[in-house]
């Protein structure tokens, strides 16, 4: 059981779609809700608080009980920047963080992410690798360790993962899925 007030959800959703033209993924629909809707809801509950890393500040950030957070860094620097970003802000000792476009993911992740963690956290892994997005970090260490990172001209997120020796959650045999391109939407994909 996840301690009260232990863990901070970060939504990473601050990408340059450019595989959709532009658009901003967190609003491109699926089954008639934007993709960070559906994200907040499949791990509605015991969060201490909810970020997103956007790429722009929206009312809608609001209406789903989001905080949104920018990176820290004045040029893109992918999702390293926006992990950075979320475990500076996060109000919590535990961020769970997972990109915006994840399909598929287990309900009772973040209990059994909390079960694994070692001292940096718990990273989680599928049938077909790692997937450093979808992790349990300590926020302080995250906060360190990617800031030296980006620092050091690195951004690459599964080499945190390595370097931190998280534990992984084999999740196999499934396969999670992302929403990467417009061919992997369902029909109702909105703008």
């Amino acid at each position: 059981m996840i301690p009260p007030g232990a863990v901070t959800l970060g939504i990473l959703a601050g990408g340059r779609g450019e595989r959709f033209g532009g658009r901003d993924k967190a609003w491109i629909e699926h089954g008639g809700r934007p993709l960070l809707a559906h994200a907040t809801e499949r791990l509605s509950g015991g969060f201490a608080a909810r970020l997103v890393s956007a790429r722009d500040a929206d009312p809608r950030h609001g209406e789903l009980g989001l905080v949104p957070i920018f990176d820290r860094r004045p040029a893109f620097a992918g999702p390293l920047a926006g992990l950075e970003a979320l475990a500076h802000a996060c109000p919590t000792p535990w961020l769970l963080t997972l990109p915006v476009d994840l399909a598929g993911m287990p309900e009772d992740l973040p209990a059994r992410l909390w079960s694994l963690r070692g001292e940096h956290g718990a990273g989680t892994r599928d049938a077909g690798g790692p997937q450093p997005l979808l992790t349990l970090w300590h926020a302080p260490t995250l906060a360190r360790a990617a800031t030296a990172a980006l620092e050091a001209g690195q951004g690459a997120a599964w080499r945190l993962v390595e370097t931190l020796r998280l534990p992984a959650l084999d999740l196999s045999p499934r396969v999670l899925s992302n929403f990467n391109t417009p061919e992997s939407l369902p029909q109702d994909a909105g703008p």
